[in-house]
Formats: structure tokens, C-alpha cells, sequence
């Protein structure tokens, strides 16, 4: 009857053990707080009163896609890295203005202030519409966050009347 009260006292202990591993991991995962979509995405799991830090996005590659289309369409895709793994690119924030010949697209990137994030960089891709219809033919330059890339338009980008 002595080894049954042992193995009843192990079980419960065992039991405990289990439940304070769950409860330990459930917290240590509501508290990181990672973000796989949009800041505004209603799925991430954090409540409108989390503070963010915002940056800029860190681009190391640009290239610029004439689709075969008329009036003709051009889309930049911007790769880089983000520093952790909460960090996401905040396509709320992107903006594109152009000046001149010039199209100047700001990529921004979000994080929970206090999230506990992995540390290591993740790879991002982001694509960009540029709004070129009614543009003279003629050479054009994309800079997102620094890094240029130029592309031709061969002829006006209008449709005839």
C-alpha cells in the first residue's frame, strides 16, 4: 500500500510539473508579442495600447518591373533585413512622391518597444506600385531609403484620345 502513496505523490508532482511548464510557455508567448502581418492587422495578438518604435527600413536591393501592359505599369520590389523577429515593414507608412524624374519611396519599419524577439535578421520583400500613367518618355530614378535604381519609359505612358 507504501507504493501506491508514491506513485499517487509522483503523479501529482509530475502534474504540477506539466502545469507550470504550460503556464510558463503561454505567458512567455502572449508577452514576445511577434507581429506577422500589418501593425493595424487585427490578428497579431496585441491590444491598441502596445507601444511601437518605428525606423527605417534597411534596403539593400532595388529593382524596378516594366509590365507589358499600356498604359504602362512599373513596380519596385525592395529587399532587405529587419533586425529581429518582431519587426515587420509597415506598408501603412509607405510613401512614394515624385519630383522631377525622380521617385522617392519611404519604407518604414514597426516593433513592439518591449517585445522579447529573436535576434537574428529576417530577410523582408516588399513591392511598390508607382502611380506612372501620364508620364513623358524619358529616364526615371527610384531611391527607396537610399538605394537608386533607374528604368526607361520609351514612349509617352498616355492612351490616345
Amino acid at each position: 500500500m507504501k507504493n501506491n502513496g508514491n506513485i499517487m505523490m509522483g503523479i501529482m508532482v509530475l502534474i504540477v510539473i506539466v502545469i507550470v511548464a504550460v503556464t510558463t510557455l503561454s505567458l512567455g508567448c502572449a508577452e514576445n508579442g511577434n507581429i506577422t502581418g500589418d501593425v493595424n492587422d487585427t490578428g497579431n495578438g496585441i491590444g491598441d495600447d502596445t507601444e511601437y518604435v518605428y525606423r527605417t527600413a534597411a534596403v539593400e536591393e532595388v529593382d524596378v518591373r516594366i509590365l507589358e501592359s499600356f498604359p504602362v505599369q512599373v513596380h519596385v520590389t525592395a529587399r532587405g533585413y529587419l533586425p529581429d523577429g518582431c519587426t515587420v515593414v509597415n506598408s501603412n507608412a509607405t510613401s512614394v512622391q515624385r519630383e522631377g524624374n525622380t521617385f522617392n519611396v519611404y519604407l518604414e519599419t514597426v516593433r513592439p518597444r518591449e517585445a522579447m524577439c529573436t535576434e537574428a535578421l529576417v530577410p523582408f520583400e516588399q513591392n511598390i506600385p508607382l502611380d506612372v500613367y501620364g508620364l513623358e518618355r524619358g529616364t526615371y530614378t527610384v531611391n527607396v531609403n537610399g538605394v537608386e535604381e533607374t528604368f526607361e519609359l520609351t514612349t509617352d505612358n498616355v492612351l490616345p484620345e
